[in-house]
């Protein structure tokens, strides 16, 4: 069993450096794309401006959909539990609050949206 944990940890741990890998790829082309227009060999200072503010805002943009995308993840999360333990305690009493939680859920989704795409812009 904990050799099964070992390796379900190094995985976990390949796939973390993997996507940290492919954010700085991204990050990297897309940056290089906006802020170098003719390569040379040294960076003139004003493409060294557009490329670190470049990727503050690439990382800041990258912040902001991670935070939101976990924070809907553990509201998600939350609802179902909750709808699990009304359905394991009373069917009915599920029934009648599980349209409530859905509904609050989609507002709450709604209302963070707006307040993420104002953010963004």
């Amino acid at each position: 069993m904990a050799t099964n944990q070992h390796d379900l940890e190094r995985i976990r741990q390949q796939i973390v450096l993997a996507n940290i890998q492919e954010l700085i790829q991204k990050m990297t082309r897309r940056c290089f794309d906006v802020c170098i227009a003719m390569p040379e060999t040294e960076l003139r200072s004003t493409e060294r401006d557009c490329l670190a503010n470049c990727m503050d805002r690439f990382m800041d943009s990258v912040q902001v959909v991670s935070s939101q995308y976990f924070r809907r993840r553990r509201h998600h999360q939350q609802v179902r539990l909750a709808r699990s333990t009304t359905f394991s305690a009373s069917p009915t009493a599920a029934a009648s609050t599980s349209m409530p939680i859905s509904a609050a859920a989609t507002e709450s989704e709604s209302a963070s949206s707006a307040s993420n795409d104002e953010k963004v812009k």
